[in-house]
Formats: structure tokens, sequence, C-alpha cells
């Protein structure tokens, strides 16, 4: 595929990280050497019983060092968070032409480049050793992906950019985020990669947009 400008790389970024990020994630639960928040003897990892962080910590829960898994992790997540801050910055750019957008897609751009960071951060504070940060890096990213996907649909909806069906795929998005918040161990995981796949199908509109 030849891209001919930033914005067109920007735009498939999101959907080359989105790849990666699952490949190399499911990797990491390959090699998580075992052990639970509230079960150190459990062997390997547990969809149901491990947060994804647990797979970017130093030392597993079961006392064994955890460092394949963490490095897969560490370039996952932080090849993804460098795609949304490449995308984010292009992604504002379509919607100039009405001043409510502008305004709005800027602001959710922030919004977008601070979680981008967040997830980056997130990985390079791993929960064992600290604890603190890890915690910050969380709630702000949580909080950061809240807004920007109130933020994005009104925009998407109000503008005639994209298509339709990419405001009604993000609307979704929007609510499943919303609603994983209150799931747990599993909700954290129905949220992190629903988030994955919507915004490489939202690079996939940008960039036939861009190309057209």
């Amino acid at each position: 595929m030849k891209l001919q400008n930033w914005k067109q790389k920007a735009y498939f970024f999101p959907i080359l990280g989105c790849i990666e990020y699952i490949i190399l994630i499911s990797l990491a639960m390959i090699f998580y050497p075992g052990g639970t928040p509230t079960n150190p003897n459990t062997q390997g990892y547990s969809f149901w019983e491990n947060w994804i962080s647990d797979l970017s910590m130093t030392v597993s829960h079961s006392g064994k060092d955890n460092m394949a898994s963490r490095l897969l992790v560490l370039i996952a997540q932080t090849f993804w968070g460098v795609s949304l801050i490449y995308f984010f910055f292009a992604f504002r750019s379509l919607f100039t032409e009405d001043k409510v957008e502008k305004n709005l897609s800027t602001i959710g751009s922030v919004l977008g480049v601070i979680a981008a960071i967040c997830l980056i951060g997130i990985v390079f504070t791993p929960s064992d050793i600290l604890g603190g940060p890890h915690i910050i890096f969380v709630y702000v990213g949580y909080i950061a992906i809240f807004y920007l996907g109130i933020i994005y649909s009104i925009v998407l909806f109000k503008s005639e950019r994209l298509p339709m069906q990419y405001a009604i795929i993000f609307l979704i998005w929007t609510i499943v985020f919303i609603h994983s918040l209150s799931m747990g161990i599993v909700g954290q995981k129905i949220g992190r990669f629903s988030t994955v796949i919507c915004f490489a199908y939202l690079g996939y509109g940008a960039l036939k947009l861009e190309k057209s």
C-alpha cells in the first residue's frame, strides 16, 4: 500500500497497531508464568481472573520472573499508543469547516493524545513496583477516553465528512466502553479490545477519505 502523505500514514498506523496489539498481547498471555491477584498458585494467564496490567509486571503473581510477557506488552502498547497520538493529530484536520466541529474535534484530539500517553505510561509503570503512578495513568487515561468518546460521537454525527456508519460504530463503542468500566476484569478486556478495533476501523475510514 502506497501512502503518499503524513495524514495517510497517520490513519494507517492505528490499523497496523490493532493487528500488532492483538498478536503481541495474545503472545504475552501465553508467556505469562501464572498467578492471579487472589491466587498465586494458578498456572498461566487466566482471561477471567488476570488484569491486562498483570502482563506488564516485572514479577508475576506467582513470584516468577515476567520478562517475556512484560517485553511483549511494552512493545504492543507503546506502538499502539504512539500510533494513536499520530492519528489524533491528523484526525482533527477533517473537521474544520464548522466552528463547533473544529473546537470539539480539537478538544477530543487533545483528550485522545492524553489517553494515548497514559496507555504508554501504564506499561512503563509496572503495578508491582510503581503502583501509585500506574493507577494514576489508568484513571487519567480512562477519564480521557470516556470524554473523547462522547465528544467525537457528537462530531461524527454532526459532520458529513465520513459516512454515517462510522458515527454509529463509534457511538456503539462509546456505550460499550462506558458500560465496560463497571464490569471488572472481563470488562477491562472488552473495553480495551473494542477500543483497538474501533480506532482501527475509524483509521480505515479516514484513510479512504484521504486517498479519495
